[in-house]
């Protein structure tokens, strides 16, 4: 079970969620949902990190508009904090994004150790 978030807690965390991830104000449903699933402890500010960062308004944001070596820069950048990403790693991740499903990527970068360093359960990161 994930962290408890206080309600007030919970609504900050929500409205960084949109805004930092996003780049818009959150939807009610959608603010609703989220600030429900951290004041329960049903999930993490990572797992809905997650949930964002694999939607199709993500995709359609972030993904459509950029060339697959840019959105792995950015994926480095901006989920693992990583300013100068290693070139091979860059292009690794790149025809990673060509090959397989761009959602599996971006699950497996929030999933992981550098992000886990970087953020923990409990942090947004900045995309927008």
């Amino acid at each position: 079970m994930a962290k408890v978030w206080d309600y007030d807690e919970a609504c900050i965390i929500c409205g960084r969620l949109y805004g930092d991830l996003l780049a818009r104000d959150a939807d009610e449903a959608g603010f609703k949902y989220a600030v429900d699933r951290l004041s329960t402890g049903i999930a993490s500010v990572r797992d809905l990190v997650e949930e964002i960062c694999v939607s199709d308004e993500f995709r359609e944001k972030f993904l459509m508009n950029q060339t697959p070596n840019e959105f792995a820069r950015r994926l480095l950048l901006k989920l693992s904090r990583e300013p100068r990403a290693d070139p091979k790693r860059v292009k690794a991740m790149a025809v990673a994004l060509l090959e397989d499903d761009w959602r599996k990527i971006v699950t497996g970068v929030v999933r992981g150790p550098r992000y886990t360093a970087a953020f923990g359960d409990d942090d947004v990161p900045l995309w927008a």
